[in-house]
């Protein structure tokens, strides 16, 4: 809270530029011109600042200055004291929230450009040691099938490969990153052009690289096919599951390898094309190697129908208790490993069970986290209601406002509260009953509902200068704790603010029992 109120003056209310208003300011500036009373221009104010904070796709920081220094000197106007403290807080409040937000924005900003740089002048230290990065690329995984001097052709240029493609990448999320970071022009500029002077040299050495080991498998690929298949290109050199190997081999390489698209797409066309040659065969050996186990299948079934029982078991609210969900999944995983199954299926019915037992634990989880939401939503539904009933007292009568107040303290006295909610709660209770004690005197007549309503006045300035004693007391035992400390200071403020009102009506009160 700042440390002190605007003093009261007839000063001049600053207007926004319409040429830089955003249609958000603009329709609220439209609204807060429409406003005639001060205390609802003010409230239409914080809501709109609030709002904007409060915006998903990005906090425009000039619509809540725009709206602040509109809302500002309105607390220089005569307004109802204890309403200017209510205002005067959420409005200090939400103006170092967004000067919080600025420094938070700005301090990412420059930590954004300083990390960048950093990971660039790390880049480019490392590209200065190129041999040495070299030497610690693991080696390539050969598949098996190629002889030594197949390997040493495409090992070393391969590996060499996989380290430019791991620089370039770390350009490439550098660039995105830069692209996405705020900051600017001049400073994002200065940046993309350190990352073009190393796009510069790796970019022609892989592309020359890539071409060397494309031209190399492509040989080695024609050299196959023409050794493997006769002239005509139907009768193989060798039976059909060892050139089926080897075409498996030179596949499996070819996803290793880093190849330029014609080389993939013409080596893959000749691999298809002897793959085609011997499919008749390959159907047969499929053939006979997917057969599966009667006794297979009548298993899986059975354990199948058990999972589905399980997860039958797992949806019923008087099941929900960990224990006896944990000692069936287990007793049905005990039940598979007794018998026989091939693996596709064990991990398709652990798959069924863990995700059973998953969901249903999640619901014991939840439904504990739903009671302790419950109970933070009637917190704030009574908070919410309390301040509204607060802001809108001057449209209520009388008896509305008696019976609002009625019903929240039941709702306040039902509540399970912590020792610092419950004084924020007593502190607006307070409040709103200052406001039932004022329409009460407008409509007092007699002598004798004067006096009853002194008692009440009387009775409510105990209670306020005893809150005022309880803050005291809490804001010396918090020093350890900023943030409690603030929340009593605000606390003490507003109810000095309310007992000087109470004294205030008191003396009128007293001096018309006396005239009487």
């Amino acid at each position: 809270m700042e440390s002190e109120k605007p003093k009261e003056s007839n000063t001049v209310k600053p207007k926004a530029k319409s040429s830089t208003e955003s249609d958000l300011f603009k329709a609220f500036h439209e609204a807060f011109e429409a406003e005639k009373e001060i205390e609802l221009k003010i409230a239409l104010a914080i809501e709109f600042m609030r709002k904007v904070l409060s915006q998903p796709n990005g906090v425009s920081l000039k619509d809540f200055w725009d709206a602040k220094k509109l809302c500002g000197p309105l607390f220089k106007e005569q307004m109802n004291p204890i309403k200017r403290n209510h205002l005067w807080t959420e409005y200090t409040e939400l103006a170092d929230e967004a000067r919080r937000l600025k420094e938070i924005i700005d301090e990412q900003a420059a930590f954004a450009i300083e990390q960048i740089e950093l990971a660039i002048e790390g880049l480019e230290k490392e590209m200065a040691t190129y041999d040495a990065l070299l030497a610690q690329v693991p080696p390539l995984g050969f598949p098996r099938g190629f002889n030594s001097k197949q390997e040493q052709d495409y090992s070393p240029v391969q590996r060499e490969l996989q380290l430019l493609k791991t620089l370039i990448s770390r350009l490439d999320a550098l660039r995105k990153e830069i692209l996405a970071t705020e900051m600017r022009i001049s400073h994002k500029n200065r940046i993309l052009k350190r990352l073009s002077k190393l796009g510069d040299v790796v970019f022609p050495k892989r592309k020359e690289l890539i071409k060397k080991l494309s031209d190399a498998f492509t040989l080695d690929v024609e050299a196959f096919v023409k050794e493997r298949f006769s002239a005509g290109g139907e009768t193989a050199s060798a039976p059909y599951y060892v050139i089926r190997t080897e075409i498996k081999n030179f596949q499996g390489l070819a996803k290793l390898l880093t190849l330029n698209t014609q080389a993939f797409s013409k080596t893959r066309k000749l691999l298809s094309e002897c793959w085609d040659k011997i499919r008749e065969q390959e159907k047969e050996y499929k053939k006979e190697m997917g057969e599966r186990s009667e006794e297979q299948k009548k298993n899986f079934e059975e354990i199948s129908e058990k999972v589905t029982a399980f997860i039958a078991f797992c949806e019923k609210e008087e099941n929900l208790q960990r224990h006896k969900i944990q000692d069936e999944a287990n007793r049905i995983q005990d039940e598979m490993c007794q018998v026989s199954l091939h693996r596709d299926q064990v991990a398709k019915l652990r798959a069924q069970i863990q995700k059973a037992r998953g969901e249903a634990l999640d619901k014991i989880k939840g439904e504990a986290a739903r009671v302790q939401e419950a109970e933070m939503k009637k917190i704030q539904d009574l908070k919410d209601a309390l301040s509204q009933a607060i802001k809108e007292e001057s449209k209520s009568a009388l008896e509305d406002l008696c019976e609002k107040e009625k019903t929240l303290k039941e709702a306040f006295n039902a509540l399970s509260l912590s020792f610092t909610d419950t004084l924020l709660f007593e502190r607006s209770f307070s409040d709103l009953k200052s406001f039932i004690l004022d329409k009460k005197k407008d409509q007092a007549t007699s002598p004798e509902d004067f006096e009853a309503l002194f008692d009440e006045r009387e009775a409510l300035f105990e209670e306020v200068k005893g809150q005022m004693e309880v803050y005291r007391k809490e804001m010396g035992a918090s020093n350890l704790d900023f943030e409690k400390a603030m929340t009593y200071r605000e606390l003490y403020d507003s109810a000095k603010i309310h007992l000087d009102k109470e004294m205030e009506a008191l003396q009128q009160l007293e001096d018309i029992l006396n005239a009487d």
